[in-house]
């Protein structure tokens, strides 16, 4: 069995403003992502699956990819890590069919979500609003469609309340861990760490005993696919409208359709990564 493991920070215990998360602040950075990680590993020891469990590959996934520190594989010898940026599919880079399950670990609500803490979708500054088929997405929902278009389920997902409500109708059957509840963009009530760290224990041998049994479907949306962009300003949409393939709608609004959600998945990091540059030309 193959375990992967996608981390991001802002759904994490802890964390509730921007400068928690800057490379500057060191009291934050990594900190609180590493930890929970580690209760994550606590609990695969602890499950009766950890001696089915060869590999445990672990996607640093927020900002550049550089929060987890090298000397973390330490603690298992299963344990590989992925750092830095750019890469192929961001949050899900060294995704294949071989894994068993995968785990979202301090992942947040999607943009505009209500008392949703630092609510963005793959973008703070640049994304509006994000649609596949029609379906407002959230970094969780966008991949684990990737993930279920290889059939593979997600069957942990830690993070702030407003993405547990986002994702309880739509992936009933993934176990979801409650970090933090928002009472505004950056403030949160924190639920206590010991109660969070024996929940994120017990619920990783939760979803382990589930994905075993096959208990666990795949979140999946049908192809053809339509991914449609809201940007936050137009030059964005200018310059994600100059990508072939890429169809403006409006100021605001581009659209991209294809067969194929990894090329929807490169495509939705191409012009988001690219939409800042259509911002610096008018400085």
């Amino acid at each position: 069995m193959k375990i992967f493991i996608s981390t991001d920070m802002e759904g994490l215990p802890g964390i509730n403003a921007w400068h928690h998360v800057n490379v500057n602040d060191s009291r934050y950075l990594g900190k609180y992502m590493t930890e929970t990680v580690e209760w994550v590993l606590d609990g695969i020891k602890a499950s009766p699956q950890n001696s089915k469990i060869d590999q445990i590959l672990v996607c640093d996934s927020h900002s550049l990819g550089e929060n987890i520190p090298y000397d973390f594989t330490e603690l298992d010898d299963r344990l590989y890590l992925v750092r830095g940026g750019l890469r192929d599919y961001y949050m899900m880079a060294g995704f294949d069919s071989s894994f068993s399950t995968v785990f979202f670990v301090g992942y947040h609500a999607g943009v505009g979500a209500y008392h949703a803490t630092m609510d963005h979708t793959y973008s703070n500054t640049a994304v509006h609003e994000l649609r596949i088929n029609g379906i407002r997405m959230n970094e969780s929902t966008i991949n684990a469609a990737f993930a279920g278009d290889l059939e593979i389920p997600v069957s942990l997902v830690i993070g702030d309340h407003a993405l547990v409500e986002e994702l309880k109708p739509i992936m009933p059957d993934t176990v979801l861990v409650e970090t933090k509840s928002g009472l505004s963009r950056f403030a949160a009530i924190m639920r206590p760490k010991n109660v969070v760290k024996h929940d994120v224990i017990e619920s990783t041998k939760l979803a382990l005993e589930k994905t075993e049994k096959g208990q666990i479907k795949p979140y999946k949306l049908e192809a053809p696919y339509t991914l449609e962009i809201t940007f936050r300003s137009t030059e964005m949409a200018d310059e994600a409208s100059l990508t072939p393939q890429v169809e403006r709608i409006d100021g605001y609004r581009v659209k991209y359709q294809s067969e194929s959600y990894k090329d929807v998945m490169q495509i939705l990091l191409a012009i988001v990564y690219a939409s800042r540059i259509g911002t610096d030309m008018g400085r």
